[in-house]
């Protein structure tokens, strides 16, 4: 019995960590370590975060268009299985002054700097208007949701966006930059297509109206900064009224300065004919007293 006993408490004493002063002990040491990393996880996506919103907050100064800019604008069109969608309905909002009204054109005026210069994306205007839109997915504003290879035409369907550079490109370029990076550019043009593979390099322009209003407004607004330019050359009309009022004190002063040239022949003139008389009227009279 004894021994038995004995046994019963020596592995009694090994269950426990080998005695009684390790029964009640707090592993302190191993929450301090899953506190440590848990704290460390928070700081880094703080900072991750922090970092984020401040590159997108940061005026992108160098790249147009600048913060409340007017005059900028640019056209798209969306075109699914081959047929040209509806243009996208005004939003309600207007978060970061790029949107649509209606029109096939996007209005491009930021109102933050998250919207200006290179942050000016294709993927802010569908943020902001509604449309879901990236490498895998494309819907628009209460629209079907179209995914990457599905069915479109009998073949796998996938996102394209054809790039004009101009009104009136006719042929463009595919974009190879991901859909949401690509930068919104004056006057230039985009279709975005969901299409199989073979009707890639077939993306057409958007329609002939858009392109016609696109013109339009490139027209008005380059009337608009060649007439603020014009009006605010304050240095030209200072340089033109410098030159009138030299031109016509120099004048004068040539006008001063003949009278009195003429004023010198006059007195020689005078002086001429008096002496002159003097001296024949002397010479007369010294031939009368000889006589």
């Amino acid at each position: 019995m004894g021994k038995a006993s004995t046994n019963k408490k020596v592995a009694r004493a090994a269950g426990t960590g080998g005695g009684r002063t390790n029964r009640g002990r707090t592993p302190w040491t191993y929450y301090g370590v899953i506190l440590l990393i848990v704290a460390l996880g928070v700081l880094g996506t703080w900072s991750s975060r922090s970092h984020r919103i401040n590159s997108l907050n940061a005026a992108d100064s160098t790249t147009p268009p600048t913060l409340n800019a007017t005059g900028y604008y640019s056209a798209y069109a969306v075109d699914i299985c081959g047929k040209i969608e509806a243009n996208i309905a005004t939003p309600k909002k207007n978060p970061v002054g790029i949107t649509t009204q209606g029109d096939g054109i996007v209005h491009i005026s930021p109102t933050k700097n998250s919207a200006t210069g290179a942050h000016a994306t294709l993927g802010v205007f569908a943020s902001s208007v509604g449309m879901k839109l990236n490498a895998a997915e494309l819907q628009l504003p209460g629209g079907k949701l179209y995914t990457d290879g599905e069915s479109c035409e009998g073949k796998p369907g996938h996102i394209y966006v054809q790039h004009f550079a101009y009104a009136q490109d006719k042929t463009g370029s595919l974009e190879t930059t991901i859909v949401t990076n690509i930068h919104l550019d004056n006057s230039n043009m985009y279709t975005i297509a969901f299409l199989p593979s073979t009707k890639k390099n077939s993306i057409p322009t958007p329609a002939a109206s858009v392109i016609t209003t696109l013109t339009s407004l490139e027209a008005a607004a380059t009337a608009s900064t060649s007439t603020t330019t014009a009006g605010s050359g304050l240095s030209g009309t200072t340089s033109s009224t410098t030159a009138g009022s030299t031109a016509t004190t120099t004048p004068s002063t040539a006008t001063t300065k003949a009278p009195t040239a003429t004023t010198s022949p006059a007195t020689a003139t005078t002086t001429i004919p008096k002496a002159a008389t003097t001296t024949v009227k002397a010479t007369a009279t010294t031939g009368s007293t000889s006589s």
